[in-house]
């Protein structure tokens, strides 16, 4: 058999297979990468309706069905989230638990923001944030010329009821 023929046989196989395992690694990355979008789509879903969940329960007037969604959230993140995350979330509704009037709002705003920083985190978005100088806090709706009963008393950071 001549030479050149052996290297122009060694040659074409050689690029169909460069090319076979090119495509074949091409398509596994795809998928990959289109499996960890649909799982941060799907996560971010479940966070979306976390703090959904928590919003409803801020604020003097929590309905029932309210505390229920956020139970369901809450339980349900423990699912999918990081372990940061789940360590965020609890550090949170160990303070949340316990009597509105006794929340340090400070602190309140703190774990709330740790939760929140993690949540990005798990999700990966970019640019990183920078923790030094984030910060993060919820509002309770409140209709336009009435009065909450209950407000912030700053100089003293926790949540205080009116006298009428």
């Amino acid at each position: 058999m001549d030479t050149n023929v052996i290297i122009v046989a060694i040659s074409s196989v050689t690029a169909i297979l460069v090319a076979a395992v090119g495509g074949v690694l091409a398509y596994y990355t795809t998928k990959r990468r289109e499996r960890e979008a649909e799982w941060r789509r799907e996560k971010l879903a479940h966070y979306t309706d976390y703090f959904a969940a928590l919003a409803q329960t801020i604020g003097t007037d929590v309905s029932d069905e309210a505390r229920a969604r956020y139970c369901v959230a809450f339980n349900t993140v423990g699912l999918f989230a990081s372990q940061d995350v789940i360590n965020c979330l609890h550090a949170y509704q160990d303070l949340t638990r316990l009597p509105y009037d006794q929340v340090d709002n400070a602190e309140h705003d703190r774990r709330l923001t740790n939760l929140v920083l993690a949540v990005r985190r798990d999700l990966k978005l970019r640019p990183d944030d920078d923790p030094a100088t984030f910060a993060f806090h919820m509002i309770a709706p409140h209709r336009n010329g009435t009065p909450s009963n209950k407000s912030l008393d700053r100089s003293h950071g926790k949540r205080v009821s009116h006298q009428a």
